[in-house]
């Protein structure tokens, strides 16, 4: 087990925002901004200070690296609050009326490119660091695998049962899902400082996906 994961299994609820002071705050808001614009390798300390409006001394007496920085920046996204979002997004999905696997996509979509959105800048940083740390990937995956497989599986087959999603395993048709929301996701997120027009988007990946996994 790296650094990383270690740290991100032992953060404690909430750890990272309300036991720290507001100084301290600022310094991960300045790194949180830093590492998504110019990236973790071209940050510097003397940056994030600036930016934070503290000294680097500052920055030194809570965090004592710049490996620690972006640990607690990513600690709690992975640790905390992509779990509790996917947990409360398969919550919503199971108490919402979507009769028809088109209402299902449309959700689905719309939800997550919000989401992301909403979330821009520690996205941007995990998919940098996957490429430098691919196990972040693989303990993510399977911290929502646990999570979100058996239920939303139950969800494909209604729809399947209904004579309306092509009869494929949920798991393969869960993967088509992702990987075009990704495909929209990815190249805005890494090469774009604009947001996405996601009513459109989700237009688009719902049409392609329908397409694609009709019955």
């Amino acid at each position: 087990m790296d650094n990383l994961e270690t740290t991100i299994n032992q953060i404690p609820p909430e750890k990272a925002i309300t036991q720290l002071s507001k100084k301290q705050q600022a310094v991960l808001k300045a790194s949180l901004s830093l590492f998504a614009k110019v990236g973790y390798d071209r940050t510097s300390t003397y940056e994030i200070a600036k930016l934070a409006g503290v000294s680097e001394g500052t920055v030194f007496s809570q965090f004592k690296t710049k490996n620690q920085l972006l640990h607690a920046i990513l600690g709690p996204f992975i640790g905390e609050i992509l779990p509790m979002a996917a947990s409360d997004f398969i919550n919503q999905l199971q108490t919402t009326s979507l009769p028809h696997f088109e209402d299902f996509l449309n959700y689905i979509v719309h939800d997550r490119m919000s989401f992301v959105m909403s979330h821009r800048s520690e996205f941007k940083i995990f998919v940098q660091e996957m490429g430098r740390n691919p196990q972040l990937l693989i303990m993510l995956t399977e911290r929502l695998n646990t999570l979100i497989n058996r239920r939303l599986s139950e969800m494909l087959r209604f729809y399947q049962d209904k004579g309306e999603l092509i009869a494929w395993d949920p798991m393969r048709i869960s993967r088509y899902i992702v990987s075009v929301i990704l495909g929209y996701l990815l190249p805005n997120t890494l090469m774009s400082d604009e947001p996405l027009v996601i009513e459109q988007q989700t237009r688009e990946c719902v049409e392609f996906l329908m397409r694609g996994l009709s019955a």
